[in-house]
Protein backbone atom coordinates (compact mmCIF):
# COMPACT_ATOMS: atom_id res chain seq x y z
CA UNK A 1 0.00 0.00 0.00
CA UNK A 2 1.38 3.21 -0.98
CA UNK A 3 1.58 5.97 1.47
CA UNK A 4 -0.74 8.74 0.57
CA UNK A 5 -0.10 12.11 1.93
CA UNK A 6 -3.02 14.39 2.20
CA UNK A 7 -2.23 17.80 1.01
CA UNK A 8 -3.77 20.70 2.85
CA UNK A 9 -3.68 24.25 1.73
CA UNK A 10 -1.67 26.43 4.04
CA UNK A 11 -3.68 29.08 5.84
CA UNK A 12 -4.50 31.92 3.50
CA UNK A 13 -5.72 35.30 4.52
CA UNK A 14 -9.25 35.76 3.33
CA UNK A 15 -10.46 39.31 3.10
CA UNK A 16 -13.51 40.08 5.05
CA UNK A 17 -16.37 41.07 2.77
CA UNK A 18 -16.47 44.85 2.55
CA UNK A 19 -19.55 46.68 3.67
CA UNK A 20 -20.25 49.13 0.97
CA UNK A 21 -22.09 52.39 1.55
CA UNK A 22 -20.82 53.24 5.02
CA UNK A 23 -18.90 56.35 3.89
CA UNK A 24 -21.79 57.54 1.74
CA UNK A 25 -24.18 57.15 4.64
CA UNK A 26 -21.94 59.03 7.07
CA UNK A 27 -21.21 61.90 4.68
CA UNK A 28 -24.87 62.06 3.62
CA UNK A 29 -26.07 62.37 7.23
CA UNK A 30 -23.41 65.00 7.96
CA UNK A 31 -24.53 66.88 4.84
CA UNK A 32 -28.15 66.78 5.96
CA UNK A 33 -27.20 68.13 9.38
CA UNK A 34 -25.08 70.90 7.84
CA UNK A 35 -27.92 71.80 5.49
CA UNK A 36 -30.44 71.91 8.30
CA UNK A 37 -28.35 74.70 9.79
CA UNK A 38 -27.55 76.27 6.40
CA UNK A 39 -31.19 76.38 5.35
CA UNK A 40 -31.91 78.84 8.13
CA UNK A 41 -28.62 80.73 8.24
CA UNK A 42 -27.86 81.13 4.51
CA UNK A 43 -31.01 83.14 3.57
CA UNK A 44 -30.38 85.51 6.47
CA UNK A 45 -26.75 86.06 5.46
CA UNK A 46 -27.61 86.44 1.77
CA UNK A 47 -30.47 88.82 2.58
CA UNK A 48 -28.26 90.90 4.88
CA UNK A 49 -25.52 91.17 2.26
CA UNK A 50 -28.07 92.07 -0.43
CA UNK A 51 -29.61 94.77 1.74
CA UNK A 52 -26.19 96.20 2.52
CA UNK A 53 -25.27 96.32 -1.17
CA UNK A 54 -28.66 97.78 -2.11
CA UNK A 55 -28.45 100.24 0.78
CA UNK A 56 -25.06 101.47 -0.34
CA UNK A 57 -26.44 102.06 -3.81
CA UNK A 58 -29.39 103.94 -2.33
CA UNK A 59 -27.18 106.47 -0.57
CA UNK A 60 -26.78 108.48 -3.77
CA UNK A 61 -29.25 111.30 -4.11
CA UNK A 62 -29.93 112.93 -7.47
CA UNK A 63 -31.50 116.38 -7.79
CA UNK A 64 -35.01 116.39 -9.27
CA UNK A 65 -36.95 119.36 -10.64
CA UNK A 66 -39.81 120.15 -8.28
CA UNK A 67 -42.15 121.37 -11.02
CA UNK A 68 -42.21 118.35 -13.28
CA UNK A 69 -39.13 116.24 -12.91
CA UNK A 70 -39.15 112.74 -14.36
CA UNK A 71 -37.87 109.40 -13.14
CA UNK A 72 -37.23 106.40 -15.41
CA UNK A 73 -38.64 103.64 -13.24
CA UNK A 74 -38.05 99.92 -13.16
CA UNK A 75 -40.19 97.17 -11.67
CA UNK A 76 -37.08 95.96 -9.80
CA UNK A 77 -36.49 99.22 -7.96
CA UNK A 78 -37.87 101.25 -5.08
CA UNK A 79 -37.49 105.04 -5.14
CA UNK A 80 -37.24 107.58 -2.32
CA UNK A 81 -38.16 111.24 -2.64
CA UNK A 82 -36.25 113.39 -0.14
CA UNK A 83 -36.22 117.06 0.89
CA UNK A 84 -34.22 119.22 3.33
CA UNK A 85 -35.41 119.36 6.95
CA UNK A 86 -36.98 122.83 6.68
CA UNK A 87 -39.33 121.55 3.92
CA UNK A 88 -40.49 118.34 5.61
CA UNK A 89 -43.90 119.60 6.78
CA UNK A 90 -44.69 121.86 3.83
CA UNK A 91 -43.86 119.61 0.88
CA UNK A 92 -46.56 117.70 -0.99
CA UNK A 93 -46.03 115.81 -4.23
CA UNK A 94 -48.17 114.28 -6.95
CA UNK A 95 -46.96 111.39 -9.10
CA UNK A 96 -48.18 110.33 -12.54
CA UNK A 97 -47.39 107.43 -14.84
CA UNK A 98 -46.06 103.85 -14.86
CA UNK A 99 -48.51 102.56 -12.25
CA UNK A 100 -46.77 104.52 -9.49
CA UNK A 101 -47.76 103.77 -5.90
CA UNK A 102 -46.49 106.44 -3.49
CA UNK A 103 -46.34 106.05 0.28
CA UNK A 104 -45.79 109.13 2.44
CA UNK A 105 -43.29 108.18 5.11
CA UNK A 106 -41.18 110.93 6.69
CA UNK A 107 -37.86 109.69 8.05
CA UNK A 108 -36.79 110.86 11.51
CA UNK A 109 -33.10 111.12 10.63
CA UNK A 110 -31.36 112.40 7.51
CA UNK A 111 -30.49 109.59 5.13
CA UNK A 112 -28.72 111.57 2.41
CA UNK A 113 -26.48 114.55 1.93
CA UNK A 114 -26.47 116.58 -1.26
CA UNK A 115 -24.45 119.79 -1.69
CA UNK A 116 -23.72 119.83 2.04
CA UNK A 117 -27.42 119.74 3.03
CA UNK A 118 -29.05 116.84 4.89
CA UNK A 119 -32.09 115.32 3.16
CA UNK A 120 -34.94 113.36 4.74
CA UNK A 121 -37.15 110.79 3.03
CA UNK A 122 -40.70 111.99 2.43
CA UNK A 123 -42.13 109.51 -0.09
CA UNK A 124 -41.36 105.92 -1.07
CA UNK A 125 -42.38 104.88 -4.59
CA UNK A 126 -42.88 101.58 -6.35
CA UNK A 127 -43.88 101.51 -9.99
CA UNK A 128 -43.94 99.56 -13.22
CA UNK A 129 -41.25 100.09 -15.83
CA UNK A 130 -41.70 103.44 -17.51
CA UNK A 131 -41.61 107.13 -16.77
CA UNK A 132 -42.88 108.81 -13.61
CA UNK A 133 -43.56 112.55 -13.55
CA UNK A 134 -43.15 114.24 -10.17
CA UNK A 135 -44.85 117.58 -9.26
CA UNK A 136 -43.92 118.90 -5.81
CA UNK A 137 -45.03 122.06 -3.98
CA UNK A 138 -43.53 123.49 -0.80
CA UNK A 139 -39.89 122.85 -1.69
CA UNK A 140 -37.50 123.73 -4.47
CA UNK A 141 -34.89 121.19 -3.36
CA UNK A 142 -36.09 117.70 -4.24
CA UNK A 143 -33.89 114.64 -4.46
CA UNK A 144 -34.54 111.10 -5.66
CA UNK A 145 -32.72 107.91 -4.71
CA UNK A 146 -33.08 104.50 -6.32
CA UNK A 147 -32.70 101.27 -4.41
CA UNK A 148 -32.40 98.36 -6.85
CA UNK A 149 -34.10 95.19 -5.70
CA UNK A 150 -32.69 92.78 -8.31
CA UNK A 151 -29.61 92.07 -6.17
CA UNK A 152 -31.78 91.43 -3.13
CA UNK A 153 -34.01 89.06 -5.08
CA UNK A 154 -31.09 87.13 -6.57
CA UNK A 155 -29.26 86.87 -3.23
CA UNK A 156 -32.35 85.62 -1.45
CA UNK A 157 -33.05 83.13 -4.24
CA UNK A 158 -29.46 81.82 -4.05
CA UNK A 159 -29.72 81.74 -0.26
CA UNK A 160 -32.73 79.42 -0.51
CA UNK A 161 -31.98 77.38 -3.63
CA UNK A 162 -28.35 76.51 -2.82
CA UNK A 163 -29.10 74.88 0.56
CA UNK A 164 -32.10 73.04 -0.89
CA UNK A 165 -30.09 71.58 -3.79
CA UNK A 166 -27.22 70.58 -1.51
CA UNK A 167 -29.71 69.10 0.95
CA UNK A 168 -31.28 66.98 -1.78
CA UNK A 169 -27.83 65.74 -2.81
CA UNK A 170 -27.04 64.85 0.82
CA UNK A 171 -30.39 63.05 1.16
CA UNK A 172 -29.79 61.09 -2.04
CA UNK A 173 -26.29 60.16 -0.85
CA UNK A 174 -27.70 58.98 2.49
CA UNK A 175 -30.37 56.83 0.85
CA UNK A 176 -27.85 55.40 -1.63
CA UNK A 177 -25.48 54.60 1.25
CA UNK A 178 -28.20 52.90 3.33
CA UNK A 179 -29.27 50.77 0.37
CA UNK A 180 -25.63 49.77 -0.25
CA UNK A 181 -25.21 48.90 3.46
CA UNK A 182 -28.31 46.73 3.46
CA UNK A 183 -27.40 44.86 0.29
CA UNK A 184 -23.67 44.40 1.06
CA UNK A 185 -22.42 41.09 2.46
CA UNK A 186 -22.61 40.73 6.20
CA UNK A 187 -19.52 41.04 8.38
CA UNK A 188 -20.26 37.83 10.19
Amino acid sequence: MAYQQSYQQPYQYAERPRRRGLKRTIFGVLGILANAVGLFVMPMIAGFIALMVSGLGAMELTALEADGGTIESSTWSVYSIAVPEEDLESVSCEFEGAGVQPTRDISEEPLYTMDGVDYYDVYTLTADSGEITVHCEGSDAIGVSEMGMAGTFISTLVGLVLPLVLGLIALAMTIWGIIALITSPSRY
